[in-house]
C-alpha cells in the first residue's frame, strides 16, 4: 500500500469552556475557538488515514496553524507521497531530518499513517504498538482544571467527583499564588479523597518553585506530583526543585525526544516523563520516548495539547499499549464543542476509566461535513 496524497486542512473549532494556563488562554463560549490541523493521507489501496495537529506557538518548538499547514502541503507531502505505508519508521526518520527539530507537522502525518496502516491490516493501532497492556483495553483518567478562582475550582472538582473522578490536574504558575493555594485547598476540602497534581507550565524560577510547591503541597494534604515547575531548558533548576520538594517531579516541556529523556535521567531532574504526541512527533517516536524512560527507571504519563477526537484517539492507543504509562491521564478532550469525529459516542468520557474501542486503525470515523464547515483555508 503506497501513499498517493497528503493534505493538511486547517480548522477552527469552538471551545465550550475557557481554559487558562501560565502559557496560554483559550476563552470559551461564543468567543472561544481553538485552531487545529486535520491531516489526510490517501493510498492506492482505497484506504484513507487521518491525523491531527493541535498547534501551540507559545511552546518550545511550537508552530502556528498556518506554519504547520504550509509545511505539510508545500514541503513534507512530496517526501511521503509514493512511499510504502508499511515503511512508516523510515518515513518518520526522513521527515525529522527534513524539519530538523520541529515535531508538530510530523505528528499529524505519523498519526494518519498509523491510522491507514491499521485499517489496511484490519487491526487497531494499539496492536501496531505492541498490544494492550490490559485485556479490557482500559486506562484511568484525571480531570483537568485551568487557572481560575478558588470557588470555581471547588465547583469544578465537585462536579467531576460526582462523575467518579478523584485524580485532578490543576494549572498553576499564574500571577496570584495565594489564590492558587486557596483553590487547591478548596478542592481538597470539597473532595477529601482527591489526588491532586499541579502543572506550572514553566511558570516559576527554581527557588520560587521550591517555596510554592511546598505551599501547595501543604494545601493539598500531599500533592501526587508537580509538573514542569521551571523553564524547559534548565535541567539543573529542575533537579534542584526535585531534590528539595516531597512530590515527584514530572518533566513536560523539557521532554520532547528520546535524547531529552536520556538527558533528564542523567541529570536526575525528574521522576516522570509527560509523553505528548505533539512533542514526540507522533506515535512511532512516542514509543521510543517511553522505551528510553523505562530503561532509565522513569515512569510516564500521557499528556494532551487539547486535541480533538483524532488526536485524543491516538493518545489513547499509546496509553493503553505502553506499560510504563502508569499515571491517570488527561488525553480525552473536555472542552471542544465538536470533536470532528462522527462516532464520537464511542469516544465519549463517562467517568474516570476509559475503554479504547476495538476497531481498525485509530477507531475513528471522521466527520467530513464538520471538517468542511470549520475549515479556514
Amino acid at each position: 500500500m503506497n501513499v498517493t496524497d497528503v493534505t493538511a486542512i486547517p480548522v477552527s473549532v469552538p471551545i465550550e469552556r475557557a481554559y487558562e494556563t501560565s502559557l496560554s488562554s483559550a476563552p470559551g463560549g461564543d468567543s472561544g475557538t481553538h485552531d487545529h490541523v486535520v491531516v489526510r493521507v490517501e493510498t492506492d489501496a482505497d484506504v484513507t488515514g487521518y491525523g491531527e495537529i493541535a498547534p501551540m506557538a507559545a511552546w518550545p518548538h511550537g508552530l502556528t496553524q498556518d506554519a504547520c499547514t504550509r509545511l505539510i502541503n508545500d514541503s513534507l507531502a512530496p517526501t511521503v507521497e509514493g512511499r510504502r505505508v508499511m515503511r512508516l519508521p523510515r518515513i518518520v526518520d526522513d521527515l525529522e531530518r527534513q524539519l530538523s527539530g520541529e515535531p508538530f507537522p510530523v505528528y499529524g502525518i505519523d498519526l494518519a499513517l498509523h491510522d491507514a496502516l491499521g485499517k489496511h491490516l484490519g487491526v487497531p493501532v494499539y496492536d501496531l504498538l505492541g498490544g494492550p497492556k490490559t485485556e479490557d483495553r482500559t486506562f484511568d483518567l484525571h480531570y483537568s482544571i485551568g487557572i481560575k478562582g478558588s470557588e470555581e475550582m471547588a465547583a469544578d472538582a465537585a462536579a467531576a467527583a460526582a462523575d467518579g473522578f478523584r485524580a485532578f490536574k490543576v494549572k498553576v504558575g499564574g500571577d496570584d499564588h495565594g489564590a492558587e493555594r486557596d483553590g487547591i485547598a478548596a478542592i481538597a476540602d470539597t473532595v477529601p479523597d482527591a489526588r491532586i497534581r499541579v502543572d506550572a507550565n514553566q511558570g516559576w524560577q527554581p527557588e520560587e518553585a521550591i517555596r510554592k510547591v511546598r505551599s501547595l503541597d501543604a494545601a493539598a494534604n500531599g500533592l501526587t506530583l508537580v509538573e514542569q515547575p521551571v523553564e524547559y531548558d534548565t535541567l539543573d533548576g529542575l533537579r534542584r526543585v526535585r531534590e528539595a520538594v516531597d512530590p515527584p517531579v514530572l518533566a513536560d516541556e523539557a521532554a520532547f525526544s528520546p535524547r531529552d529523556v536520556a538527558a533528564i535521567a542523567r541529570a536526575g531532574a525528574a521522576d516522570i516523563i509527560n509523553i505528548k504526541l505533539a512533542k514526540t512527533g507522533g506515535l512511532h517516536r512516542g514509543k521510543d520516548v517511553a522505551t528510553v524512560a523505562a530503561a532509565n527507571g522513569l515512569t510516564c504519563f500521557t499528556g494532551s495539547m487539547v486535541e480533538l477526537g483524532i488526536g485524543a484517539a491516538a493518545s489513547a492507543h499509546l496509553t493503553v499499549s505502553t506499560p510504563t504509562i502508569t499515571y491517570p491521564t488527561g488525553v480525552m478532550n473536555q472542552y471542544a464543542d465538536d470533536t470532528l469525529v462522527a462516532n464520537d459516542d464511542e469516544w465519549a468520557v463517562d467517568g474516570p476509566t476509559f475503554q479504547v474501542p476495538e476497531r481498525p486503525g485509530l477507531g475513528i470515523e471522521p466527520d467530513r461535513e464538520a471538517i468542511e464547515r470549520l475549515r479556514t483555508d
